[in-house]
Formats: C-alpha cells, sequence, structure tokens
C-alpha cells in the first residue's frame, strides 16, 4: 500500500530521532515501505558522486579563472610593457636581438626612472660558426660613465675576435646599472637559452643597495632563496600588478605614519640607499655577504649544469684618492676616516705595502657601503676553487699593477669606483687574459694574431665627446650625496657654460636626454662644416663600432670620402653598407660607379640596375648606367637608358657628349 503525502512528511520530520520500525507501527503502516522511503531521502540528500566531484571543481576553479583571465587581459593590455630580457625590433628585421632597454623595470619598484642596458647587437639565430659571451655585471660592466664603446666587453670582442678569425664572435653585455646578484640570477635561465659559450660576471659593489639588496630601498627580504622565488614569479603580470598595488599602499601608509620613504629625486644612487650605516661585522654586513655568496653560487651551479664555463672578476675600487663616505665606532673596530689618515701618512713616507693594507681596511670600515669588501672577493676565489667551470679573473690585482705605487686611486678611477677609459681597457685586457689562461673554452685561438695592447685601446674609437659626456656625469654625480651634504644649487648643471661644440653636445647628452648616436652625427657634421675631416672620420668610426647593424654610419663615412674625392677608401665603407641594405639607391648607385671605374663592369651595371629600380628618376644613376653598358659595346642598352635620362634631364651635365659619342657608336653598327 503506497504512503499517503502525510505519511512521508511524518517520515521526513522524524526519520533520524525514530527507527523504522517504531514509525511503521504509529502509521500503522508497512516496515518495508517505511525503509524504502527512508533510502530515498538519504539518496537524496547527497548528490551523485560525480556531480559532488564537478560541484567541487566548479568551486575550485573559479579564483583559477579569475586569475587566468586576469593575467590574459594584463598582457592582453601589456601591463608594465615587455620585461623580457631580450627583445627583436622591427627595425632590425628579426635579424638581430637586443637586450631589453625595459628589462630593469623587474626589479625598481619604489625607484621611477631605471637604468638600462647596453645596446650589444647578436644575431637571432646563433650561426654554425658562433662563438656567444654574455657579460654580466652593474654599473661598472655597463661601462659608466661613458657606456657605448667605452664597456670592457667591447675590447674583449676585439681581442677574441683577432685570435679566432674563423670564428663569428658575439660578446653581448647584459649589465644594468644599480643591480646586484639577484638581478643576474634572474637573468640566467634567459641567457642560457641564448645559447651562450662563455659567461664573465664583474658585479659586487652594488650588492648592499642594488636591488633587492638588504640596504637597498628596494629590497624585498633578507633571505636569498626567498627573493629567488619572488623573481620567478615576477613572470607574472598579475604577480606585478600585486606588487605595485603593495608598494602604492605602503607609500602612502608610509607618507601618513612618516616612515621611511624613497626619494623621487636626486642620482639613482643616492635614491637606492636605505640603510646609510652597514659597519664592518654587523648583522646587515654579514647579510649581504651571505647574499652575495649564495646567489653567486646559485648562478654558477646554472651555467655549471650546461656545461658553461664562468669568468668572475675581483673587484676593484678607489683606494687612495677616495675618503670614508660614513665613519663610524663598532665593536673592536676603529673609525674609517682613522684608518684612511694613517694610510695616507704611511703613502707620503713612501711605506707603500703597509698603506695598502690600510687603505684597504679604510674602505672595508666605510660603513656606506658603495664599495665591496676584501671578504666579496674572498668568495669568488673561493666559489672558483669549488666549481670546475669557474674562473678567477684578477681585474682588481691588473688595476693595482697599472697604478702608482702600485695602490688605485685618480689614476685609474674617476671616484669611488667607477674607472676611467684607460681603466677599462685594462678591465677588458684582464678578463682577455683569464679566458687564455683558461685555454679559451672551446676555441682554437692562434695568439700570434694578437695585435698589440694600444691597438685595442685605440680602437675603442674615443673622442672628445665621448670623454666629455663621461665628464659631465661625474659632476653631475659627484654634486650629489654622498660626495657632498647639499647639492650646490648654483653650481652644476644649472650655471654651466659649454667651452666648445663637443661640450655643448656632452651636456645635452647627458643633462637633457639628447641620444649619444645623434649627438656623434651633429658633431660629425659641424666638423665637416669646419673643414675638420680627420675629427669627423673619428666620430663616424665611433658610431660604426657601436652600431655594426646600422648603415647609417658607413653611408656618412663614405659620403665624406667622396667628397674628398678619395673612391679607395669610400669602396669598404660602401660594401659594408651594401651588405646591411642592398635596398639603399644611393649606395648601389655609388658602388655601381666605382666598380665600372674598377673594371668590374658586370657588377658595376648589376649594382646600377639595382639602384635604378629603386630609384628610377635618378639621372645620375641612368648616366652611369648607360656609360658602362656603353663600355661592354651594348650600345643599343646603353641608348635606352640615355634617352630616359634625357627624358629627364636634357641638360644633365655630361649627357650631350655622351650622346654625340654614342650616336658615333650606333652609326657604326
Amino acid at each position: 500500500m503506497a504512503l499517503t503525502t502525510k505519511q512521508k512528511n511524518y517520515i521526513r520530520k522524524n526519520h533520524t530521532s525514530k527507527d523504522a520500525s517504531k514509525i511503521a507501527k504509529e502509521l500503522k503502516v508497512n516496515a518495508d515501505d517505511v525503509n524504502s522511503f527512508i533510502s530515498e531521502i538519504e539518496t537524496s540528500k547527497e548528490p551523485a558522486p560525480d556531480r559532488k566531484k564537478l560541484f567541487f571543481g566548479i568551486m575550485l576553479s573559479i579564483p583559477v579563472l579569475f586569475f587566468v583571465l586576469l593575467e590574459v587581459g594584463l598582457r592582453i593590455a601589456d601591463y608594465r610593457g615587455n620585461l623580457d630580457l631580450f627583445i627583436y625590433p622591427e627595425s632590425l628585421d628579426g635579424e638581430y636581438v637586443i637586450p631589453n632597454p625595459e628589462f630593469a623595470a623587474r626589479y625598481f619598484f619604489n625607484v621611477r626612472t631605471v637604468p638600462s642596458m647596453p645596446r650589444d647587437a647578436f644575431l637571432a639565430e646563433k650561426p654554425e660558426n658562433g662563438y656567444r659571451i654574455f657579460v654580466m655585471g652593474g654599473s661598472t660592466t655597463n661601462g659608466y660613465p661613458y657606456g657605448n664603446n667605452v664597456t670592457f666587453s667591447r675590447l674583449v670582442r676585439d681581442m677574441v675576435q683577432d685570435v679566432a678569425p674563423d670564428r663569428h664572435v658575439e660578446v653581448v653585455n647584459v649589465a644594468t646599472s644599480a643591480i646586484n646578484t639577484f638581478a643576474l640570477y634572474d637573468q640566467v635561465n634567459e641567457i642560457l637559452a641564448m645559447e651562450p659559450d662563455a659567461i664573465m660576471i664583474y658585479s659586487g659593489h652594488n650588492e648592499y643597495y642594488g636591488a633587492l639588496g638588504v640596504g637597498s630601498s628596494e629590497t624585498f627580504g633578507a633571505f636569498p632563496g626567498f627573493v629567488r622565488a619572488y623573481l620567478s614569479l615576477q613572470r607574472y603580470k598579475t604577480f606585478l600588478l600585486m606588487r605595485d598595488g603593495i608598494v602604492r599602499v605602503s607609500r602612502w601608509v608610509a607618507g601618513i605614519v612618516g616612515a621611511f620613504q624613497p626619494p623621487d629625486q636626486g642620482t639613482l644612487m643616492s635614491r637606492m640607499v636605505r640603510e646609510q650605516s652597514i659597519p664592518l661585522d654587523s648583522e646587515l654586513y654579514e647579510m649581504g655577504k651571505r647574499q652575495f655568496e649564495s646567489n653567486l653560487n646559485a648562478i654558477v651551479r646554472k651555467f655549471e649544469r650546461r656545461d658553461v664555463p664562468v669568468f668572475i672578476g675581483s673587484l676593484a675600487s678607489n683606494l687612495k684618492d677616495q675618503w670614508p663616505f660614513v665613519s663610524v665606532e663598532y665593536g673592536d673596530h676603529p673609525e674609517a676616516q682613522i684608518v684612511f689618515d694613517r694610510a695616507h701618512e704611511l703613502y707620503n713616507n713612501g711605506d707603500f705595502a703597509n698603506a695598502l693594507t690600510h687603505f684597504m681596511y679604510a674602505k672595508d670600515l666605510d660603513a656606506l657601503r658603495f664599495r665591496a669588501p676584501i671578504s666579496f672577493n674572498e668568495i669568488i676565489r673561493n666559489i672558483a676553487d669549488e666549481h670546475e667551470n669557474v674562473f678567477y679573473t684578477p681585474v682588481e690585482e691588473e688595476l693595482l699593477s697599472y697604478s702608482e705605487n702600485g695602490i688605485i686611486g685618480f689614476d685609474i678611477m674617476l671616484e669611488h669606483l667607477h674607472p676611467n677609459y684607460h681603466g677599462y681597457a685594462l678591465m677588458g685586457k684582464g678578463f682577455f687574459e683569464a679566458f687564455r689562461d683558461a685555454g679559451f673554452p672551446g676555441l682554437n685561438a692562434d695568439l700570434s694574431l694578437l695585435q698589440e695592447f694600444e691597438h685595442y685601446t685605440l680602437g675603442m674609437k674615443l673622442t672628445d665627446l665621448d670623454i666629455l659626456i663621461g665628464d659631465h656625469r661625474i659632476r653631475l654625480l659627484t654634486n650629489s650625496w654622498p660626495f657632498v651634504d647639499e647639492p650646490d644649487l648654483a653650481g652644476y648643471p644649472r650655471n654651466f657654460r659649454p667651452e666648445s661644440k663637443a661640450d655643448s653636445l656632452a651636456f645635452e647628452v647627458v643633462n637633457n636626454s639628447m641620444r649619444w648616436d645623434m649627438a656623434k652625427v651633429e658633431l660629425a657634421e659641424h666638423h665637416e662644416q669646419q673643414r675638420e675631416y680627420t675629427q669627423a672620420f673619428r666620430h663616424y668610426y665611433g658610431l660604426m663600432r657601436d652600431q655594426p647593424f646600422n648603415d647609417s654610419p658607413f653611408i656618412f663615412a663614405a659620403r665624406l670620402y667622396l667628397h674628398l674625392n678619395d673612391y679607395p677608401s669610400a669602396r669598404p665603407h660602401l660594401e659594408s653598407a651594401y651588405a646591411i641594405d642592398d635596398s639603399n639607391a644611393f649606395v648601389t648607385r655609388m658602388l655601381g660607379a666605382i666598380e665600372v671605374d674598377a673594371g668590374n663592369l658586370d657588377r658595376g651595371v648589376l649594382l646600377l640596375e639595382k639602384s635604378r629600380s629603386i630609384d628610377p628618376n635618378n639621372v645620375q644613376t641612368l648616366f652611369n648606367l648607360s656609360g658602362a653598358y656603353g663600355l661592354k659595346s651594348e650600345f643599343q642598352k646603353a641608348d635606352e637608358v640615355l634617352r630616359a635620362a634625357e627624358q629627364i634631364n636634357p641638360r644633365f651635365p655630361g649627357l650631350a657628349q655622351w650622346r654625340a659619342q654614342l650616336n658615333q657608336h650606333l652609326n657604326r653598327n
């Protein structure tokens, strides 16, 4: 007998407190019917297993889906832009790769203006005979304050290329000011993807105050492993959005409560400092040492797993002519200034060995940690001893050996730690010699092809403009903290008066963001107008060295040689420009004319025809092409081309004379 609705409602209400037999007795129904209905009730309470899994799956996927969609949206909107280490500029047609000038935005979340890397272009597809070295580090490795052709990495490239002429040598500098070994570690995987054959590292001066360092305004904790994990998350735009939001809120809260906020003004050097006093052997000092050692070990292990040799340079700084920035008493250590003054007494008395020991100790006692302590070089040496793929590179030793009385001062350094251009050349020499002593890993090098060192220093293609740019940057730097307590607002740059055209352009590059290459071209053109052709060529050669992928400087130099009627000197520059871009009408026209004049008629005609296809109405091209066909005794073709020229400009110089000669040949035939 089926249960009534009233009976079912009673069972629903009481089945958890009474057993089925008692309910059946009270309702005077069959116990089996009650049991059957209770089973239906229990079954209906739980979803089917598949439905339950689906329900939980949907619940869990909602936040995941949200973040996936947010990440996709941020990527479509290009939030924070492209922060990859390498980019493929459209202007280079995908043939070349360059370090990304926006890369450092990964690390600078408090500082608004971020530094960039050198523009070292390398082939997108590594050739079979390619040999590729990547150079990593901070502002010194970046070539500050000169940049461009003064980086030691370019001198290394020249030397390695000379001893291995059968290889296509590329030395790619990915150094950035104000970064430390955290950023270097973050670069490793992307460098490995570019098939490196060797790595060169000069890093350590920024360890405390570089981005994410223990004393930096951009710090994110004192545990290297944790910070490295944090860096891996920066590949996600969602994480960057969250980070930026936290930073904005933190700055807002700091402004309310009066806590530390990174300054918006001043040099990058002054804006990066949070802890202005980190005494020798203090807790923060030891943290910085652990950070440096931990990160370097993590870096070299990654390269070791891919069997890539790593050359790490010992760290050098100004010992004799840079006073301690912050002198404090701490523990058993004396004040830095006392030791520094004693070092000068010893130096003035001719006791240079003891003076060197005291100068190094004074540098270590300087509590403002802009110069790496001696312990960092010990760490580098120990890591080189522990890893077969790591080679200690005696950079400091190289600079000491060339310094006056064996102590580094203003003869090598411009301020506290950046070398002058001679010092940068010596750094390149030091890295090359370490590379040589390691047996030129992966290369069959012929040392008999190596030039004298002076050849390579001249090969840096330095000009007065490059040196003045360095001078202006140093003046800007040293007119700010920590070199002075308060900047001289009435001094540089406000009341600067240029002494020359080069001085004026150097000021514009440093203070008003004028591009270095544009300044070089403008100054070269100025020298041309003054008939100072040697100086003009030096600027063009500097541009060629800096931008071997750009045909413009080769064309500028070729034009000037042509103006001087020096066709043999113009020819190789035209050939270089043609190899870079074979669609330039001027290059093909002039190179074709030179080939014809040299008796290479077939290639000359080919080039002139190419120029004609690019610019069909250029009468000079048509005139030269007609003459070339005439020299080949192809008079009908010469006539056809000459008629085209006559239609455009019948009064073009030389056309009438050539018409008369050509008609004679046509009449004879």
